[in-house]
């Protein structure tokens, strides 16, 4: 038995271990890797909850819980692009960083992972007989792979293969303005004020815009909070207080669930929330040991591996489920169910994470957090 033990205490070290980041506790910014583990948490419940919706008749309490972790859960891709902008601005405006060398770290930081995870919905695909999600023309199917290689199905409405990719559609457009505007503007040369001007006035110009046309992307308007962050609004200064920080998701989640407001303006209630969530987690000393929490911690570390892994667990297992027993499970085992399921998900985003996207794209290690 002792040995048993033992060898349990030295696997569990060895994954610790594999997905502990190098570098000093103060540049990783531990209670961000937190959060991240509560965004990609989110996104595993909203996947859950959409299959469970459709094995098991869900009535009451419960149905109304489980639509809310479904909506609710959606928008833990808002939350990453948050840190995103936090972590992206904030690393422009410490150094003048060329364009094609920020965009060439960029791209070696989201493809190598992504390309295994794509190859993998490919044979998911293909072997699950999934019809009419990859074209069979030669010419449509070209065309098909090239867009969503290049990350357009998102910001365009082009069919997508990985349905969680229609984020990274996002991240690159915001990388490529960014970086672009920090390089030609020299943002990094500018003062704290005159950058911060800047920052309101194009955010309160691209909310407008998506008032006014239905087509904008209005889910990137948390990448604006991210900077303001990164500005040291709500961390250096104008800091509300942490309760403040810790209940603003939970009110807006309950605001959302009313139905009395339109998307654009639930937007933005959102967005302040995570906001509000962000200046906690950076200056709040309960919310910094909170989000430091080390398991969750070592899930934020794998989050992007998890983020692109976990749909296609959730929805085999969903499958396999609904073609051995049906799709009228009790709900009380369907809830049951959720660690499990989370459990199993962690598996193949291990993996990617340990063969590809950590010895690939996350070196050097020790020079802080890897970038959402």
């Amino acid at each position: 038995m002792g040995k048993y033990r033992a060898m349990s205490r030295d696997f569990i070290a060895s994954v610790h271990e594999s997905l502990e980041l190098q570098g000093t506790g103060d540049a990783r910014l531990l209670s961000m890797e937190g959060l991240r583990g509560v965004a990609v948490s989110l996104v595993f419940i909203q996947h859950f909850a959409y299959q469970a919706l459709l094995l098991g008749h869900f009535d009451g309490i419960g149905l109304v819980a489980m639509q809310a972790l479904r909506g609710y859960g959606n928008l833990g891709v808002e939350l990453f692009f948050v840190l995103s902008g936090y972590l992206i601005y904030g690393a422009l405006l410490k150094r003048g960083v060329p364009v094609l060398r920020f965009m060439r770290r960029r791209v070696q930081r989201i493809y190598p992972a992504f390309l295994v995870a794509f190859l993998i919905y490919i044979a998911a695909v293909e072997l699950g007989g999934m019809e009419g999600k990859i074209p069979r023309d030669p010419m449509q199917a070209i065309l098909f792979f090239a867009s969503n290689l290049l990350f357009l199905p998102g910001l365009f409405p082009l069919p997508i293969l990985m349905s969680v990719a229609w984020s990274l559609s996002y991240e690159m457009f915001f990388y490529l303005v960014c970086g672009s505007v920090a390089r030609v503007l020299k943002l990094y040369e500018k003062s704290n004020e005159t950058r911060l001007r800047g920052v309101v006035a194009v955010a309160i110009a691209f909310y407008v815009a998506c008032l006014l046309f239905s087509w904008m992307p209005v889910r990137m308007l948390p990448f604006f909070a991210g900077m303001l962050l990164a500005e040291g609004i709500g961390v250096a200064r104008f800091r509300a207080p942490e309760a403040v920080g810790l209940i603003a998701p939970f009110i807006a989640l309950a605001i959302s669930r009313m139905n009395i407001l339109s998307a654009q303006p639930t937007e933005l209630m959102h967005t302040v929330a995570f906001f509000f969530l962000g200046s906690a987690c950076l200056s709040g000393p309960f919310a910094g040991r909170l989000l430091s929490w080390t398991p969750l911690r070592l899930l934020g570390n794998m989050s992007y591996s998890y983020y692109l892994m976990h749909g296609l667990t959730v929805i085999s297992l969903s499958i396999l489920t609904g073609r051995t027993i049906g799709t009228d499970i009790p709900t009380w085992v369907l809830w049951s169910t959720l660690p499990f399921v989370f459990v199993l998900s962690l598996i193949p985003a291990y993996l990617l994470f340990l063969l590809i996207e950590r010895p690939i794209s996350l070196q050097p290690r020790a020079r802080g957090p890897a970038l959402a």
